[in-house]
């Protein structure tokens, strides 16, 4: 709850109370985001714990906002401001999600005028010096969610229309509630012509002491799960990790069978894949995890357009097909050999589902200098070479594909990575399985409290089994380490039936 109270006589008493009146309620709203602030001040059981907004995968058109607070913990009585930038000149708006479900439009409003252009690295402050009123709280304890969104064209996204004026105040109401605004968002993005920006952002404030508010029954949504294994050269198990992690997610998950969608050798093509995610676009709402499971190679090639990795790099999947001959990088593209990651986090920036987990079981790193194998065969690394198109050998990297999605500003994935990005990740005969893969489906059938738990367990032991081959291989391979990216909490959400 907060209400605005009046500075420099630019709000009269009488606003002041209607304003009051009208915002008290904002707090009873249950909550939307899950921050690392979040996750000690609020519920964390269902959607509304997942950034609201969809973030702009197209690194050229996305418009990077930055807002922050004052202060993250306050109490009744306290006042807030607002500190926001945007890296292009925009039309920002910033909106109120309080515990009431209503959700307020905080700037642009009658007080602080209704131009809301902001240029390019120049930062505001909300309320602003000249506003003459401070923006206050007022209870009761929570976490309010503030929001922020820009386009480079005014009036895109949303229309006036879809907001009404606050009963004798200079604030307005968004006329839908949280999932209206992000069904509404989502389509109206994707039905923007391609030369206009736009961008999201938001913070989370918490009030008083820490309080959960139960989840909404019914809005808890529904998992589905897109298992891609491509079996290429000398590795044989794709298909059966992609099964054995499909079955752990049903039977240990309750994931419905009528939401997996499985391509398993040949069917995991490029076109297949690009579908595949296609297929979770269409099927999940907001309030729907999606999951992605890839077992196979992966691979590193120099940065394509648009040209937005710091390393220089852009990382790849290495989908089915038949290998008649060593190429290079360039034909591998043509012949969509590779899904590179511009192409897969645009595709995944589609899914309107607020939680987005890749599980990736392939090589992360090109720091080896060939693939190697013991005369024994029981170890088979997943990283799939490529060469250079100028002079014809292989290339050798010192990074490979990240740990962690490409940050485009309020993302909202997590992904649960076979190893470091300076690794390899393996294959074993003897178990007939990814080492990473193997050592996760364990622990989730033998009932890990959840994902989180269940990627712990299998992190010590791919570790440690690893380590071992790395000491056995006298130098010529190292030990694999798995990483959990997960700035948001979210793969603890995943409960694991016991």
């Amino acid at each position: 709850m907060k209400h605005f109270e009046s500075g420099a006589g630019q709000m009269s008493s009488r606003v002041k109370i209607r304003i009051t009146t009208v915002l008290l309620v904002l707090w009873l709203c249950p909550a939307l985001v899950s921050t690392s602030l979040a996750q000690s001040c609020g519920a964390k059981g269902d959607w509304k714990d997942i950034n609201i907004l969809p973030t702009n995968a197209n690194s050229d058109a996305n418009i990077k906002i930055t807002i922050s607070a004052d202060r993250y913990n306050v109490n009744p009585g306290d006042s807030l401001t607002l500190t926001f930038r945007a890296n292009k000149d925009c039309y920002l708006t910033i909106m109120d999600m309080g515990t009431s479900g209503r959700i307020i439009r905080l700037w642009p409003n009658e007080y602080s005028g209704q131009n809301n252009f902001v240029p390019a690295n120049s930062p505001r402050s909300f309320p602003s010096p000249a506003d003459g009123f401070k923006y206050a709280i007022a209870g009761p304890n929570g976490v309010e969610r503030i929001i922020a969104y820009a386009t480079t064209e005014k009036g895109k996204i949303l229309s006036e229309q879809e907001f009404q004026q606050l009963h004798n105040t200079g604030f307005k109401q968004y006329s839908g509630g949280a999932k209206d605004l992000a069904i509404t968002f989502d389509r109206r993005v994707n039905e923007m012509t391609s030369g206009t920006g736009w961008g999201t952002a938001q913070v989370n404030v918490c009030i008083g002491r820490p309080s959960v508010t139960p989840p909404v029954q019914g809005e808890s949504g529904k998992i589905y799960l897109l298992a891609v294994s491509a079996p290429v050269g000398k590795l044989k198990y794709c298909d059966r990790d992609a099964q054995r992690f499909t079955d752990a997610m049903i039977a240990k998950m309750g994931v419905l069978k009528s939401n997996v969608k499985m391509l398993l050798g040949t069917q995991a093509t490029y076109d297949a894949f690009a579908s595949g995610l296609e297929w979770l676009a269409s099927k999940t709402q907001p309030e729907d995890s999606a999951v992605v499971y890839f077992s196979g190679h992966g691979t590193s090639v120099p940065d394509q357009p648009p040209l937005d990795e710091e390393d220089e790099r852009d990382e790849a999947f290495v989908v089915y097909h038949v290998p008649d001959r060593r190429i290079d990088y360039v034909e591998a593209i043509q012949r969509k050999i590779i899904m590179v990651d511009d192409d897969f986090n645009v595709r995944l920036k589609r899914i309107p589902a607020r939680k987005k987990i890749l599980v990736a079981d392939c090589c992360h790193s090109g720091t080896i200098h060939k693939s190697f194998e013991d005369s024994s065969g029981t170890v088979v690394p997943k990283y799939y070479p490529l060469d250079d198109p100028v002079t014809g050998k292989e290339m050798l990297f010192d990074v490979g594909i990240k740990a962690a999605p490409t940050n485009y500003g309020n993302d909202h994935e997590a992904i649960l990575a076979a190893c470091r990005d300076d690794q390899q990740s393996y294959e074993l005969p003897g178990i007939q399985s990814g080492l990473f893969t193997h050592h996760l489906v364990t622990a989730i059938q033998a009932g890990a409290a959840d994902l989180e738990a269940a990627f712990q367990a299998a992190r010590e032991a791919t570790e440690k089994e690893s380590t071992r081959i790395a000491q056995a291989s006298q130098g010529k391979m190292k030990a694999q380490n798995p990483c959990l990216t997960d700035p948001h909490g979210y793969v603890k959400l995943f409960r694991i039936a016991r």
